[in-house]
């Protein structure tokens, strides 16, 4: 029988990364906003659902587009209580529910910072997204109407579904959340390198927000680093200290004069200037806080950090940190969603044809003097400065006559 609780949402499995990173061997119980009883099999529900290709498919190209009307393995079922956290994770059902689970969560996560539901950009088309979990494709990808997965072959031959990869699906849904909130360019139309590079960029920042929602990612950073997140980054045993994919990409140093126009490498001093702005937020927090005995901005930003002062950072952290466990994580949360909520809330400003890095930077920083958070967005401007994407000509010019309170300028 179906729980009355039918308010608090639907619970799945999910892994916050790919079970063969070391300490996520096992997924992690979550609830989604689903109500209970309104998830059926496959899993569906009102704006997706999966099917699973019984046959060798191969990926959706223009013109050929969903829906899949093939052969197709079982649906996953809902338990006897309506939930999905009764699948084995080994079994073929698992990969679909993990998929629609993960990509549910992102949607909740994103919704809840934007403060309204995202529809789909296609919506005129098809009412609901299709989900692939699984097909004979060494790639993944986010199209017109659906999400379809590969596998990644390891060194040993061993085969890696991308439906278990909560980085991969939440990067591919974030392009989706782009698309519904800042639209498309018109057909013909050929937008700056930047635009291309921010939807990567983006995307890879939905895969590390997200990941940052899940209990087991959040106290693995936090007791690694003794709460010290400043130790992340390339002048020091970064790799040693992070198994996340994701922030390994956001923890770069790139500057724009180290990039190309490939979109990814391009997208990386953009992801790392958020990266960093949360960082340092944080840090500013816990030493607010009296948590830390340190100076406030005692950095300008995550990467001017020599050898010394890392060692007066770890010690000032390692001294408090242990009894003070789950007061650094509520501030990691705090400044997860400061920044969250002020990324998102600035695509409503953005204009598709004329997107570039310093317009989506300022953007950021209007939306957090907006929520009251003027220093944070001086954060923001001092890691974007760091990254060449501003630079004190736009300080002067940028926003002019748009009748702002610049006091974070």
């Amino acid at each position: 029988m179906a729980e009355n609780n039918s308010g608090a949402g639907t619970r799945f499995l999910l892994y916050p990364q790919a079970p063969t990173t070391r300490g996520y061997e096992k997924p992690e119980l979550v609830w989604i906003s689903d109500p209970l009883g309104t998830v059926g099999a496959g899993p569906s529900n009102d704006r997706m659902y999966v099917v699973d290709p019984a046959i060798e498919k191969t990926p959706y190209e223009f013109p050929f587009l969903p829906p899949y009307n093939g052969p197709s393995f079982p649906m996953a079922e809902p338990g006897p209580d309506g939930h999905f956290d009764h699948l084995d994770p080994d079994s073929r059902e698992f990969l679909g529910a993990h998929v629609f689970g993960c990509v549910a969560r992102v949607l909740d996560i994103w919704e809840s910072y934007i403060g309204h539901r995202i529809d789909w950009h296609f919506a005129g088309h098809y009412q609901r997204l299709e989900i692939l979990p699984l097909i004979e494709w060494d790639n993944a990808q986010s199209g017109f109407g659906y999400l379809e997965f590969g596998y990644d072959v390891s060194e040993s031959g061993s085969a890696h579904p991308y439906a278990l990869n909560f980085d991969v699906i939440a990067h591919e849904i974030g392009h989706s959340l782009l698309f519904a909130e800042i639209g498309l360019p018109p057909d013909g139309f050929t937008p700056g390198p930047d635009f291309v590079a921010y939807h990567e960029g983006i995307s890879d920042l939905c895969s590390l927000i997200g990941m940052l929602h899940f209990d087991t990612a959040m106290d693995r950073l936090l007791r690694r680093g003794s709460g010290n997140l400043l130790a992340m980054n390339e002048l020091n045993a970064f790799a040693e200290l992070a198994d996340e994919r994701q922030v390994r990409i956001a923890g770069n140093a790139r500057k724009m004069s180290e990039v190309g126009e490939e979109p990814h490498d391009r997208s990386r001093p953009f992801t790392g200037a958020f990266f960093d702005a949360v960082v340092e937020t944080y840090h500013n927090m816990v030493v607010d806080q009296g948590l830390v005995d340190l100076p406030r901005h005692g950095i300008a930003d995550a990467r001017d950090l020599n050898v010394d002062l890392a060692d007066r950072y770890g010690r000032a952290f390692a001294e408090s940190y242990d009894l003070n466990h789950f007061r650094f994580k509520a501030a990691l949360s705090d400044a997860r969603d400061i920044m969250g909520t002020a990324l998102a809330r600035s695509w409503a400003t953005l204009d598709n044809q004329n997107l570039d890095y310093v317009t989506a930077g300022y953007a950021v920083c209007d939306m957090l003097q907006e929520m009251n958070e003027g220093r944070v967005a001086e954060t923001v401007m001092e890691c974007l400065h760091w990254r060449e994407i501003l630079n004190p000509f736009d300080t002067f010019t940028i926003g002019q006559g748009r009748g702002r309170n610049r006091v974070w300028v």
